[in-house]
C-alpha cells in the first residue's frame, strides 16, 4: 500500500477528532436531520445493506460518507472507540460483560440472552442522565460534522445492533431530530444453529465451554429477545419499519426502494449492487456486496435437525410469526 493510502486509511477513522472543521464549525451549530437507524442481530445481512445507503451522496456514518462507501466499520457501538461517547450507547465504554457470557468478542450474541438482556436494555430513559443523552447527541454531531460531503444536507445512517433492544433510548436522546427506525429479521432456522456453532463454540471467537444444545437455546434467546423488544418497541410508531432481510436478496432495488421512501431519501439505482461500480482504498468485506451470493446462514436452512428445530420453535416460535417466518 503506497503511503498517502495508508496514512488516508489510519486519518478516515481518526477524523472525528482531527477534521479542520473543528476549527470552523461549532457542534452547536451542526443539525441532527432524521437520521436513520439499520437494525437486527450481528450476522443479519446489515452490512451489504448498509454500504447501499453509505454510496448515497447525502448520508454520512461513523467513519465516512460516500467516498468510503465500502468500508464495514460503520456501528457505533463497536467501532468508535472514544471515551466521549457515553457508556449506554457503547461496547467501548461499558465495562459490563456477562458474568456467564464473557468475552471480548464485542459481546457477539450475547447482550439480550434471558441474563444479559437486564443489563443492556435500558427500560426507562426518563433514569439516563441528560449528560449521557447529551454525549449521544453531540457525538453524532461530531460525526456529521468530520464526515458529511454538506453539512447543510447530510443524513447519519448507523447500524449498531445494541440499539435494536434500546429504541426509547435513542428516541429519548435524539428527541427533536425525527429519527427513523428499520429493523431486520433473519430467519433463527439459519442464524441460530450459525452462531451457535461459528460464534460461541468457537475457540478463535467466543469459545464458551458448554454443549452444542445450550449454546442453541443461548443464541435463540437472542435472537427473540431482541426481536420481541423491538416489536414491542416500535408497536403502533410511524418512526419504524420492520422487514426481512431475504427480501432484500430476492430484489434489492424494491427492498431499498421501500426504505428510501420511509426514511424520505432519494432513492438511487447506483445504491444497489451491480458490475462495474469503482471500490475506494477503504473496502472491506469485499464479498459483501456484489455479486451477491448466498450466505452460509441461508445454507444452513436445507440440514437442520429436529433438535435445532425444536429449540427455535420453543423459543422465538411467536416472535418468528410477528416477523412473517413460517414455523417447520
Amino acid at each position: 500500500m503506497n503511503p498517502i493510502n495508508s496514512f488516508l486509511i489510519r486519518y478516515r477513522v481518526r477524523k472525528v477528532a482531527l477534521t479542520p472543521r473543528r476549527i470552523t464549525k461549532r457542534l452547536s451549530d451542526v443539525e441532527i436531520d432524521r437520521p436513520l437507524f439499520l437494525l437486527g442481530v450481528q450476522g443479519g445481512g446489515l452490512t451489504i445493506l448498509a454500504k447501499c445507503f453509505q454510496r448515497l451522496q447525502n448520508t454520512c456514518f461513523v467513519h465516512g460518507n460516500a467516498d468510503s462507501w465500502d468500508a464495514a466499520d460503520n456501528e457505533m457501538h463497536v467501532c468508535e472507540t472514544s471515551k466521549k461517547l457515553p457508556k449506554e450507547f457503547s461496547f467501548h465504554t461499558n465495562d459490563f460483560y456477562p458474568p456467564n457470557l464473557s468475552t471480548n468478542f464485542y459481546r457477539y450474541w450475547t447482550y439480550a440472552t434471558n441474563d444479559s438482556l437486564p443489563h443492556f436494555r435500558i427500560e426507562n430513559p426518563g433514569k439516563i442522565s441528560e449528560e449521557s443523552l447529551n454525549g449521544f447527541r453531540e457525538y453524532i454531531k461530531a460525526i456529521i460534522r468530520a464526515h458529511a460531503k454538506d453539512l447543510n444536507a447530510c443524513r447519519f445512517i448507523d447500524k449498531s445492533q445494541l440499539y435494536t433492544i434500546n429504541i426509547p433510548l435513542i428516541r429519548a436522546a435524539l428527541k427533536g431530530t425525527s429519527p427513523y427506525f428499520a429493523i431486520f429479521g433473519r430467519n433463527p432456522y439459519g442464524s441460530v444453529p450459525r452462531t451457535a456453532k461459528n460464534y460461541f463454540l468457537n475457540p478463535d471467537k467466543h469459545g464458551f465451554d458448554m454443549s452444542y444444545e445450550d449454546a442453541l437455546r443461548l443464541c435463540a434467546e437472542h435472537w427473540n429477545n431482541t426481536f420481541a423488544t423491538a416489536l414491542s418497541d416500535c408497536d403502533g410508531s410511524d418512526d419504524s419499519l420492520i422487514m426481512r432481510i431475504e427480501d432484500f436478496f430476492a430484489n434489492p432495488a424494491v427492498f431499498c426502494r421501500k426504505i428510501c421512501d420511509f426514511a424520505e431519501l432519494d432513492y438511487s439505482d447506483d445504491m444497489v449492487p451491480a458490475q462495474g461500480q469503482k471500490h475506494t482504498i477503504y473496502e472491506q468485506m469485499a464479498r459483501r456486496w456484489y455479486p451477491i451470493t448466498q450466505s452460509s446462514t441461508e445454507a444452513a436452512l436445507a440440514s437442520l435437525s429436529e433438535t435445532e428445530i425444536s429449540i427455535v420453535n420453543a423459543v422465538c416460535g411467536e416472535t418468528m410469526k410477528r416477523m412473517g417466518y413460517e414455523l417447520r
